[in-house]
């Protein structure tokens, strides 16, 4: 075998004698050259020689009179030496050769993991404004920091790390919690009451409770005392100077309210629809840069638009090469009237938006009375509602 891979590295000839065959090896051995591989070929005799030495076998061939020509050459200086008369192709995997030690300087492409609320856009945006973008260099940013900036500018994440894996990037994120408020205890307080209703649910953590379950109050009731005095057992002893309590109210009141809205609808709904006309421009995205093909222009009146993408991918990965055609839909304003089942839809999803921003967040409407009037072109919708909510807020004692 090591012999084999000596020949080939070397180069070797197979050749073919014609004439007095028996002779010309004969001298030939003698002369200190080394052959192998011998074969009988009909009247003429065949053998291998090292590339190096075939040049010697033609004063062999003058002094016993025989014919000599190549049969087969084979190994590694002849295989370069083919190469090599190819100058174009030499020069091609040079250049090829420096084009992607160029290009492996870049970062081809930039993935996020790990989003659920936060949207991909939105981090592959604090990634770039953090220097990890496709065409970005790959030495231009440091991975560890790049993380701490997109924690700092991107809300709701608890974790967030930068991995690289050659000309690839991957921000990986973990959303977290949102932090509860700080609250100052060291502020006395009471927990009023936002607006009148009977109360369903009463949670005393700091404070004294002023009211009990079923009880009706008025707005701006005392529902929760930060400031009290210690209740003395009325057969007891009675102490000369009763404990007074200072600190901030904390609790929850939740109340059943009574609430109207009033929403309205105009029976004339007016759209905007595309025209039919379009308008393409056309470019290549090479490395993050942006190459119009052509003289690309915007609309001057309203449109809606909208990218394809056509990108190269190798081994189900995204390159950074890509062809976009961003189009253009210009849009013309059309009237539309309601009927009034689509009036009472309108008003109603109106009402929830209202509801929705009136009542406290944990609060639910337990009961409504919906009311229909169309007048002028237009659906009035009024609702009687019963609501469950909370109603205490944080009201802070003054002290002079």
């Amino acid at each position: 075998m090591l012999e084999k891979i000596f020949h080939w590295l070397t180069g070797c000839v197979r050749f073919q004698v014609t004439g007095d065959a028996a002779r010309f090896f004969n001298i030939a051995a003698k002369s200190g050259l080394g052959l192998w591989g011998f074969q009988k070929e009909g009247t003429d005799s065949a053998a291998w020689i090292r590339a190096g030495e075939y040049k010697k076998l033609r004063g062999v061939k003058r002094r016993c009179g025989a014919g000599l020509h190549i049969l087969h050459r084979q190994g590694l200086p002849f295989q370069i030496n083919r190469v090599w008369k190819r100058k174009g192709l030499i020069l091609g995997g040079a250049g090829g050769i420096l084009l992607y030690m160029f290009l492996s300087t870049f970062v081809w492409n930039v993935s996020v993991t790990g989003e659920e609320l936060l949207t991909e856009a939105e981090l592959l945006r604090a990634g770039q404004t953090n220097g990890i973008y496709v065409g970005a260099g790959r030495d231009s940013f440091r991975p560890k920091e790049a993380a701490y900036g997109i924690m700092g500018e991107v809300k709701g994440i608890s974790w967030a790390t930068v991995n690289t894996d050659g000309c690839f990037v991957e921000i990986s994120v973990k959303e977290g919690e949102k932090k509860p408020e700080i609250t100052d205890d060291t502020k006395l307080s009471n927990i009023v009451a936002a607006r009148e209703g009977k109360v369903v649910a009463l949670e005393a953590h700091h404070g004294r409770p002023e009211v009990s379950l079923g009880d009706t109050v008025e707005a701006g009731q005392l529902l929760i005392s930060g400031v009290y005095t210690q209740e003395v057992d009325p057969y007891g002893p009675q102490p000369e100077h009763p404990l007074v309590t200072y600190g901030a109210a904390r609790g929850s009141v939740k109340a059943e309210t009574y609430r109207e809205f009033t929403v309205q609808v105009s029976g004339v709904k007016r759209i905007k629809q595309p025209s039919g006309e379009k308008k393409v421009n056309l470019s290549l995205e090479l490395f993050g840069l942006q190459l119009p093909l052509g003289f690309n222009t915007i609309p001057e009146e309203e449109y809606h638009t909208y990218t394809e993408e056509n990108a190269l991918t190798a081994l189900d990965v995204r390159l950074p090469v890509a062809v976009k055609r961003q189009v253009y839909e210009s849009l013309i304003e059309k009237e539309r009237r309601l009927t009034e089942e689509e009036m009472k839809d309108a008003a109603l999803l109106k009402l929830r938006e209202a509801q929705k921003a009136a009542v406290a967040q944990g609060g639910r409407v337990i009961k409504e009375d919906l009311q229909y009037t169309f007048a002028d072109g237009m659906c009035i919708l009024t609702a009687k509602c019963r609501c469950e909510e909370e109603i205490g807020e944080q009201k802070t004692i003054l002290v002079n």
